[in-house]
């Protein structure tokens, strides 16, 4: 039971890993992309819906790291020696 544990653990990580890339690609994207607007002296409601956009996305990669380091902390707690690849969320 406790390798299929480790395993759906794993599995969890992996999932919250890949999120996590990709949201903070994406974020890097929507930070060009403000930077773009305020270059071009863009108007206010175009920049504003873009800083909306990019608190949202990076609300959510807080969330999603608070959740990785989570379910990191339960994976070595329950599967004592076994390996994770290093998460990409910033460590503590």
């Amino acid at each position: 039971m406790a390798t299929k544990d480790c395993a759906n653990r794993r599995a969890l990580i992996e999932r919250l890993a890949a999120d996590y890339r990709s949201l903070d690609a994406t974020t890097t994207a929507t930070e060009r992309e403000l930077a773009a607007l305020e270059a071009e002296h863009a108007g206010p409601e175009s920049i504003a819906a873009v800083q909306e956009r990019l608190a949202a996305e990076r609300e959510r990669l807080g969330e999603i790291t608070v959740e990785g380091r989570a379910a990191v902390d339960g994976f070595h707690a329950v599967c004592a020696g076994e390996q994770l690849p290093p998460p990409p969320w910033p460590s503590r």
